[in-house]
């Protein structure tokens, strides 16, 4: 039985490995990766996220200075994920997520439902 779990899981990896959105997915990250210009603007948005966390150790969280850095931090962000590599990214990722979640219900359904009807046959 476990080597045909073994013989199971090597199957899954395999089709995954093949998975066009997968194939896709790390593409478009490999190519986001080598992009100047996505990279900068990662860079920005990190120096945001920097400032903005810095500033939360500095003034009350309701203070102009924190709106401020809070909208900063949103522009880039907001810079970041419109630039057309990062939005054909975030899309394919959304894709395999969602294949994943897939795989996950299928795979560990049963196993959930049969421990909760386990508890619930202990609490009666």
């Amino acid at each position: 039985m476990v080597s045909n779990i073994y013989l199971l899981a090597g199957e899954l990896k395999d089709l995954l490995d093949n998975d066009e959105r997968i194939i896709r997915l790390n593409k478009l990250e490999k190519q986001m990766n080598e992009n100047e210009e996505v990279m900068a603007l990662s860079y920005q948005k990190d120096l945001a996220v920097s400032a903005y966390s810095d500033a939360l150790n500095h003034y009350a969280n309701n203070s102009p200075e924190i709106k401020k850095y809070q909208h900063e931090l949103f522009v880039k962000k907001e810079a970041l994920d419109n630039h057309p590599l990062v939005k054909e990214y975030l899309k394919a990722y959304s894709e395999v997520r969602d294949l994943y979640f897939q795989i996950n219900e299928i795979l560990f359904n049963d196993l959930s439902l049969h421990q909760h009807e386990k508890r619930a046959s202990k609490c009666e």
